[in-house]
């Protein structure tokens, strides 16, 4: 059994693992690295990301989970993620609005799954990107754990089609479109009550309460798609 020192520093781990693969999940789905792009050694995104070898290693296992990467013996990690034509078009012609009301249609069922099929594992994955929110309240970082948190639950519903969704909702978010508009949404006032949101829905997956759940989730949307309007006039 890990003793309490050894479980923190494997969580602050997995942590920033988590963040290392956000960041570069969200270079590769934005286009800023390409298909066919070779991906700075470890030793150079360790020092990049202030992190050790052992931490991106890790994190690239992740993007090669889903299918961002490839690793390849002896030549280095490469982009393999191919978005098509129509994912980029629906990128582009998708507006936050839009967005958010996708969102509200599936989120709530993802709640409902999540309080069904959720591990414990789940359930700590789903509490360190809580407490990675809880801790920014830069509009940029803060969306990036925003992002991971969603992307989480959904992993916890455990569905692969639901993930497959969540990837390309996130995708949609990496658009300039709702770039322009989030510091005038994620003020840190703001940012503190989602993460009232963010809590309460920890709670009640929990508590394995699926009408809690689906309730905090369809209140949260609802904040975000009336903070939108308010933010554009």
């Amino acid at each position: 059994m890990r003793s309490g020192v050894e479980s923190g520093a494997a969580r602050a781990a997995d942590s920033a693992a988590d963040a290392i693969a956000a960041q570069l999940a969200r270079r590769i789905l934005d286009g800023s690295l390409a298909t066919g792009d070779r991906l700075p050694p470890e030793r150079s995104l360790a020092e990049s990301f202030s992190a050790s070898r052992g931490t991106v290693r890790e994190a690239l296992r992740s993007l090669s989970a889903r299918g961002l990467v490839s690793r390849r013996v002896g030549s280095g990690t490469f982009v393999i993620y191919e978005p098509d034509a129509v994912d980029t078009d629906v990128s582009e012609i998708t507006s936050p609005l839009e967005l958010v009301e996708v969102r509200a249609a599936i989120e709530p069922q993802m709640a409902r799954l999540a309080v069904r099929n959720a591990t414990a594992r789940d359930m700590a994955v789903l509490e360190r990107a809580v407490a990675d929110m809880e801790g920014e309240e830069d509009p940029e970082r803060f969306s990036l754990a925003d992002e991971m948190f969603h992307l989480r639950l959904a992993e916890a519903t455990h569905n692969p089609l639901i993930v497959e969704i969540y990837h390309r909702i996130n995708h949609v978010r990496t658009h300039q479109q709702w770039d322009s508009i989030k510091n005038k949404i994620l003020t840190p006032h703001q940012i503190a009550a989602y993460n009232r949101e963010h809590r309460a829905l920890l709670a009640a997956l929990s508590r394995r309460d699926a009408e809690r759940a689906v309730e905090v989730v369809t209140a949260h949307m609802e904040r975000a798609r009336a903070d939108l309007l308010a933010s554009t006039g």
